[in-house]
């Protein structure tokens, strides 16, 4: 069994197991219902390949880090309308949504609008933008029904993926076009989700040639504010893509795609002024465009030998009231992976990456340089050597980079896997991480946060409060984790998966009150100033545990608990940051499977209040403990054509989930319906 395992990662076969378990959909819809994974043994679930962990094909089981697959079957029985919905089906991740078209999402803790320290990625193509640290969630990924699987990683990253994969790395994988021949039109109508439609095609062009085409069109409506009103944050996205999968021989793999994506929203901001009440609501229309094109080669030597070769380019054009910029990316990023005599496998690769960017002053913002070029070098080595043959694999790894900013950098990691029993794996990781500062950090001049009233402090003025990056450079924040993991398939139909980790952080970013100033431009006030500086450190550490359980062939149980505690400081002043605390997440998810033709999916949740309270317009916003309840019913009255019915958020009229860190003006999530028809053709 063991041995086995090993020729199907090395060789890069993927088992007939990947494919039929909720990985791909084979023939348009048709697999919809074929491929449930209500119909795989947790053993099939645990042998399911992943590729994000380590850089090559393994298994799950045999993976020595916090991984979790959510697959394309998992996504459909959700019935999530966006990738930030999917994700909280992963221990560990933490996603909320702000606004109707707003998330922050984040792994192990600081959470915010732009979580920093989460590296996420299509395909291997990074979406984290380097303008001010975080993933645009609103615009950015695939439809749902082009993904094959997500995979999530809990912890550091960077000894493979470098730099920003502080707290987890997110990588969101593709269908290949020859899982998606034929053609498939779906149309979801509801309460919230006015009309989502998308259409996709795909099929041969020639024996070894592959194509598909996608778009997809949504319109959402507005969720309400924290009096009940509408809040007017409704909006639009249209996307279309492209991908073509060439494999003119045995050895060699050719993959190019594309997206484009032009979104309109409506989004609500509270901007400083010095007219009472000091704050202005503006309830602003936002443009944001991009696209990516990205091709990969791959060639296989040998059933223990490859090399690929991928390039990309992407941009990105935003325009809103906080900040107006535009970024060019080339990445060019080189692998090979071989073995050294019997007991080792290495893998090593070389990267290169170009950010252009561009910014245009705002009345809230202004960074300077406006314009400016930076440039990654990156090198990469991992060692993985099997000690004591099928019991004890122990990997070692590291990551060199240097960039215009901050200058060189290593990222090592150790990790060590050992199978007392073939149901049983124990695993343990020590890793350094560091995420290098964005743009808005390092070269923000000033970012307009908010006027506090006249009062005896301010000598009757009115007080600007901005923040700046100040004259001194400041250093990447830095993470060292230590991780312990238990995974194991305990009765043939129950499986768990626990992970216990400390994550010791150093240099965190902290504000700072500067020197107050007298400012006599119309209208005079007070300008006190927050400088940014590498004064914060801490730890945080956490369980994050899994199970799956088969009470019956049809029923499938997924349960997923989190628990995070806090203990972050200014050096300087000895004060807590990011409201240090602790934070709990519940996840159930039942699937059931009556008759092959009827899905009943139950999504339970519970969420902790937020790590983080936020100052808003309305003042301070506790985020109070929440519980959710979506029910899904799917009928396949033929085999290429399903109709479902998904109800979201059933226990209240409405909740808050999160406030964001600045500019912010608290909506909250409505109940809501809507029902999908797909159809393959």
């Amino acid at each position: 069994m063991k041995g086995q395992q090993r020729v199907h990662r090395r060789s890069g076969t993927v088992p007939a197991l990947v494919v039929g378990a909720g990985l791909s959909l084979t023939t348009g819809l048709a697999g919809a219902g074929a491929a449930d994974l209500t119909q795989f043994s947790i053993e099939d679930l645990m042998q399911v390949k992943v590729v994000s962990a380590a850089k090559i094909e393994q298994s799950l089981q045999d993976t020595a880090a916090a991984i979790f697959v959510i697959s394309a079957d998992d996504i459909r029985r959700s019935g999530a309308t966006s990738i930030p919905e999917a994700l909280r089906l992963a221990p560990g991740v933490e996603a909320a949504r702000i606004d109707a078209s707003r998330w922050s999402v984040t792994i192990r803790g600081f959470n915010g609008r732009f979580a920093n320290k989460l590296l996420v990625m299509v395909d291997g193509r990074s979406i984290y933008t380097p303008l001010f640290s975080g993933v645009h969630w609103e615009v950015q990924g695939p439809p749902l029904d082009e993904i094959e699987r997500i995979e999530v990683i809990r912890g550091p990253g960077g000894s493979l993926w470098g730099a920003n994969a502080v707290n987890g790395v997110i990588n969101i994988i593709t269908r290949r076009a020859g899982d998606t021949l034929g053609g498939l039109a779906t149309l979801a109508a509801g309460t919230e989700e006015r009309a989502i439609v998308g259409v996709r095609h795909g099929g041969p062009l020639g024996e070894r040639l592959q194509y598909r085409v996608y778009g997809q069109f949504a319109e959402r409506d507005g969720l309400v504010a924290t009096d009940g009103r509408d809040a007017g944050d409704g909006w639009r996205i249209g996307k279309g893509g492209f991908r073509l999968d060439w494999t003119p021989s045995t050895a060699d793999s050719f993959t190019v795609q594309g997206d484009l994506h032009d979104a309109d929203f409506e989004q609500n901001f509270v901007l400083p002024s010095f007219a009472p009440p000091y704050a202005t609501r503006s309830l602003a229309s936002v443009d944001a465009t991009g696209g990516s094109l990205q091709a990969r080669w791959e060639r296989q030597y040998s059933a223990t030998s490859r090399i690929s070769l991928q390039a990309y380019y992407q941009y990105e054009d935003r325009k809103d009231p906080l900040y107006i910029a535009d970024l060019d990316t080339f990445d060019l990023d080189f692998q090979h992976s071989f073995p050294l005599g019997d007991r080792q496998e290495i893998v090593w690769g070389l990267g290169y990456r170009n950010n252009r960017d561009q910014f245009t002053d705002t009345a809230v913002s202004k960074v300077r340089p406006a314009r400016l070029t930076t440039e990654l070098f990156s090198a990469f080595v991992q060692d993985q050597f099997e000690l004591v043959p099928e019991r004890l694999y122990l990997t070692g790894g590291v990551k060199v980079e240097h960039n215009n900013l901050s200058g060189w950098e290593w990222q090592p990691s150790a990790r060590a896997l050992w199978a007392p029993h073939p149901d049983h794996r124990l695993w343990a990781a020590a890793s350094r991480a560091v995420r290098t500062l964005s743009r808005g950090e390092q070269d923000a001049e000033r970012i307009n946060l908010l006027v506090a009233p006249p009062s005896p402090f301010t000598g009757n003025l009115p007080a600007l409060i901005s923040l700046g990056s100040g004259d001194q450079a400041l250093d990447p924040e830095e993470l060292t984790a230590y991780e312990i993991g238990y995974r194991a398939r305990l009765t043939e139909r129950l499986s768990v998966d626990a992970t216990f980790f400390y994550h010791d952080y150093d240099r965190l970013l902290v504000g700072n009150l500067g020197e107050p100033s007298f400012e006599a431009s119309p209208p005079p006030h007070l300008s006190l100033p927050i400088f940014l500086t590498n004064t914060g450190s801490g730890a945080k550490s956490g369980i994050e545990l899994a199970a799956d359980w088969r009470p019956a062939d049809r029923w499938r149980l997924r349960v997923a608990y989190s628990y995070l505690d806090s203990d972050l400081n200014n050096d300087d002043t000895g004060s807590p940051i990011y409201s240090d605390g602790n934070h709990q997440q519940v996840s159930l998810f039942s699937s059931w499977n009556p008759r092959d033709d009827l899905d009943v999916d139950v999504w339970l949740r519970y969420v902790d209040g937020n790590e983080t309270n936020r100052v808003s317009y309305t003042g301070s916003n506790k985020i109070k403990p929440y519980a959710s309840l979506d029910l899904r019913l799917a009928w396949r009255p033929r085999k290429e054509f399903e109709l479902s019915l998904v109800g979201a958020n059933l226990l209240e009229d409405r909740h808050l989930e999160f406030v964001q860190e600045a500019f912010a003006f608290p909506v909250e999530v409505e109940r809501s319906l809507y029902g999908q028809v797909k159809w393959a053709f």
